[in-house]
């Protein structure tokens, strides 16, 4: 039997469809690049916006009636009956805390012509499959060590799609980050929705312990961690960076406004100043480090005065890149109930301003890179030019360079042009 699978969404995501196609592979089947090819096409989806969840909807319409399918992931976690009552070709409909159970949906379901669903969230961590032998990429090794949030923010599913927070126990994290280093991975990327609020209370280990730890494992050249949540941040994670240069100077900081009252009314627990005073914080200790975060635009309430603080915290900040998207309501959070009192026409007003702003910032420091010298890691061939290289910087610039090299490779590249998103250059022999 042949399977596809379409990941949408977060690295989270992408490390579950990892570990789906560990078992099916495991099972004897045979993935396949293309839907129209697969016996059984598995949609891993993404609710966290309501963009996402259409184009899952969408996507299942485009397909054969004679497949089997299945919908895994957080719309399936959210939106179960949804999902059956719009398509009535889905077989089966698995939360994101069942997967695991894959080989028997197969067996019990599929195989026998039953629809059926499993969206149970599980309260503890599982370890139903060895996550150390769930891979595809052969240089970048993502280790999830907690799921879920406690925040509940008041625009986030997040806790409704993943649960309350679960933490991985210290032990087969450590375990798994050194198999990766003794099997070529270069990369290992930490990751959780509230990754620095990981904790093994049993073991007495903070986040900033466990992050040292695996620092001081050989071979590994960059560490990273996302996502980041502000409201957790201790001065011992500014001093274990400093002492491991192999933790990348790279975080991914979601702020979602520069309004203290809106992050208010976001129900963030942080205000503009403690955000900006963190910030300030890292940059004295570790100039050379840089931070890209995340913006919801018009979010009920918003008024003019609220989205210039934004544009005002981009312009300190000077992230080194955005994710920014319009707020649209989700089901179950207590925003969907305030009145969404802003026109479409004026968010997207907003929307290209910050983009707008965080393009020039963008172009004037690429500008500054112009002659300089960096360490890049080789991802794999350039798709839109033939004999090009694609690469990431530190500080996760994509970067274009002709050349023959291996991915996960790490090499030095001289810059010596640019656009808003991106940079060129040439590889130093």
């Amino acid at each position: 039997m042949k399977f596809f699978i379409k990941t949408f969404g977060c690295q989270m995501n992408v490390n579950d469809s990892e570990k789906i196609n560990h078992i099916l592979a495991e099972r004897g089947m045979v993935r396949t690049e293309e839907a129209e090819d697969a016996d059984i096409v598995i949609i891993n989806s993404c609710a966290v916006r309501e963009k996402a969840q259409e184009k899952i909807f969408s996507f299942i319409g485009r397909l054969d009636q004679k497949q089997k399918i299945v919908v895994s992931g957080c719309v399936a976690q959210s939106e179960k009956d949804l999902i059956i009552k719009r398509n009535k070709k889905v077989d089966f409909v698995v939360g994101t805390h069942q997967f695991y159970g894959m080989n028997g949906i197969i067996d019990n379901f599929l195989l026998k012509n039953i629809k059926g669903t499993d969206t149970t969230l599980s309260k503890e961590w599982s370890e139903s499959i060895p996550d150390v032998y769930a891979r595809e990429n052969r240089f970048t090794g993502f280790i999830s060590i907690m799921e879920g949030c406690d925040n509940f923010c008041t625009y986030c599913i997040v806790p409704f799609t993943r649960g309350r927070e679960k933490y991985r126990p210290y032990k087969n994290i450590l375990d798994e980050a050194e198999y990766l280093a003794g099997n070529g991975f270069r990369e290992i990327v930490l990751l959780g929705q509230n990754v620095n609020s990981w904790k093994d209370k049993k073991e007495g280990v903070s986040f900033a312990a466990l992050l040292d730890r695996i620092a001081g494992i050989e071979k590994i050249h960059w560490i990273r961690f996302i996502t980041s949540y502000p409201g957790y941040y201790e001065s011992e994670l500014i001093d274990v960076m400093k002492q491991n240069r192999n933790i990348a100077r790279h975080i991914h900081f979601p702020v979602q406004s520069g309004s203290t009252r809106i992050l208010k009314k976001m129900g963030r627990n942080y205000t503009r100043e403690q955000y900006m005073k963190i910030i300030s914080k890292f940059k004295s200790e570790i100039p050379e480090i840089k931070f890209s975060s995340d913006f919801i635009v018009g979010f009920p309430g918003e008024t003019d005065r609220d989205f210039d603080l934004t544009l005002s915290l981009i312009e300190k900040a000077r992230y080194n890149s955005i994710f920014s998207f319009i707020y649209s309501p989700r089901k179950h959070t207590k925003a969907a109930m305030i009145d969404d009192n802003i026109s479409l026409e004026i968010k997207k007003e907003r929307l290209q301003l910050l983009h707008e702003l965080q393009k020039k910032i963008q172009l004037e420091d690429h500008w500054k890179l112009v002659g300089k010298q960096l360490e890049v890691m080789v991802t794999g061939k350039n798709p839109k030019r033939e004999g090009e290289l694609l690469g990431r910087t530190e500080s996760y610039k994509i970067v274009t360079f002709p050349g023959n090299r291996k991915p996960g490779e790490f090499i030095n590249v001289t810059i010596d042009s640019f656009g808003p998103h991106s940079l060129r250059g040439i590889e130093v022999i």
